[in-house]
């Protein structure tokens, strides 16, 4: 019996012991979701303070704050960063005399929680490891003012998947090759994109808008603030929300998981922790 647990574990990516762990506590009153982190539940909830950095940084040179609380029905996960430079625009069109084009050169901030689903978890994406991950993304631009976090699953496979998934073939890291996929959950997103205006307007308009999400789409719950270098964003969704391809939460169990922050970046270069483990008590 004993062969056979170390077994599922491995198999089924179980947290080692040495990661890192964040205990998530009941209480009485789940925090409000506005990204201040003023709520009484914040102040004695317990903090994990861990290094964030490039993916093969062994020695992190920055740091993030994160805390869990739970309510027997839906769990919030606060994370604290700092940040230099507020960055809430991403490509906005910008009036350049005859037409409005995407500014690429605005580029928001934003931060991603991925919760291990199936498979061995690893906070390293070119681990080369097949796995699924259940993934909450919050951005300053596109998902901030509707109050929502886009609902992704991030897919890792050795077997290139149907067409109908899109997929992004790349190499791990001994260049092997590996299949990425991240997808939407199923449901209306929380922003959508829209076409320039044809006549001109303001100097600048938003290229994405916000939009009330539906189904599994609106399960997680984001919003963030920026003051004095650091941002501050609240997550809340229910522990089991009843869809498929999302991490069940419950009270006694362990999940591994990591976090990510984008400055300024819309895709590669970013911070990432180590393995974590999520515990609800």
């Amino acid at each position: 019996m004993k062969l056979l647990a170390v077994v599922i574990a491995v198999v089924f990516g179980a947290p080692h012991r040495e990661d890192p762990v964040l205990v998530a506590a009941k209480v009485a009153k789940l925090p409000v979701i506005d990204g201040k982190a003023d709520d009484e539940a914040w102040k004695t909830a317990k903090e994990l303070k861990v290094g964030i950095d490039e993916p093969l940084e062994e020695k992190p040179k920055k740091t993030i704050s994160i805390k869990a609380v739970h309510d027997g029905d839906s769990i919030c996960i606060l994370l604290v960063w700092e940040d230099a430079d507020k960055n809430d625009q991403h490509a906005p069109y910008t009036w350049r005399g005859t037409a409005y084009e995407a500014d690429e050169e605005k580029m928001e901030d934003f931060c991603t929680i991925g919760f291990a689903l199936e498979g061995k978890f690893d906070s390293d994406m070119k681990a080369g490891i097949e796995s699924k991950w259940d993934v909450w993304e919050w951005s300053a631009a596109r998902t901030n003012p509707s109050g929502y976090a886009l609902n992704r699953t991030h897919i890792f496979t050795k077997t290139k998947p149907p067409e109908t998934l899109k997929s992004k073939k790349m190499n791990d890291r001994n260049q092997e090759a590996i299949y990425f996929a991240h997808p939407l959950k199923e449901g209306t997103p929380c922003y959508k994109r829209v076409d320039p205006p044809e006549k001109k307007g303001a100097e600048m308009v938003p290229q994405f808008v916000s939009q009330t999400p539906t189904g599994a789409a609106a399960d997680v719950q984001a919003k963030g603030e920026w003051v004095g270098g650091k941002w501050t964003v609240e997550f809340k969704r229910k522990l089991n929300p009843g869809h498929k391809d999302e991490t069940v939460f419950a009270v006694g169990k362990a999940v591994s998981f990591a976090v990510a922050t984008f400055d300024k970046c819309e895709k590669g270069d970013h911070t990432v922790t180590k393995n974590l483990v999520l515990k609800i008590q």
